[in-house]
């Protein structure tokens, strides 16, 4: 156990000596290098590619999460319908399951809110 404290402790100095030991010439001119990159701190989200492409993320994921909810009320469904032998616990299961799909659809629903509260935490 002291040997493993030891070894964490060199892991954990290492680290911070590796980055107590950064240039701070390569700090410095950060905003140069987001324009090297092709990105402007200063101007608009709008007028930038970034809106457009995230707004093409989040249709790509309410697709993909369409598709998964379908598929998880058909799984649901095929849960509840197995319970019809008397099995409580396959029943609620069932229930659940399809309690869960449903408000995975809301969620997957509302996915351009919350895109947007997550985009209005950065202006």
């Amino acid at each position: 156990m002291k040997n493993l404290k030891n070894k964490m402790f060199m892991i954990f100095a290492l680290v911070a000596l590796t980055f107590s030991l950064v240039p701070v010439s390569a700090l410095a001119n950060t905003s140069d290098q987001w324009k090297k990159a092709g990105i402007n701190p200063d101007s608009n989200i709008n007028s930038s590619g970034v809106f457009s492409d995230l707004n093409t993320l989040v249709g790509v994921v309410i697709a993909f999460g369409g598709f998964w909810i379908i598929l998880c009320l058909i799984f649901a469904g095929i849960k509840l319908a197995s319970a019809q032998g008397g099995n409580p616990q396959a029943r609620t299961a069932g229930f659940v399951g399809i309690g869960m799909a449903f408000i995975g659809g809301w969620v997957i629903m509302k996915a351009y809110d919350i895109a947007g509260f997550i985009a209005g935490f950065g202006g």
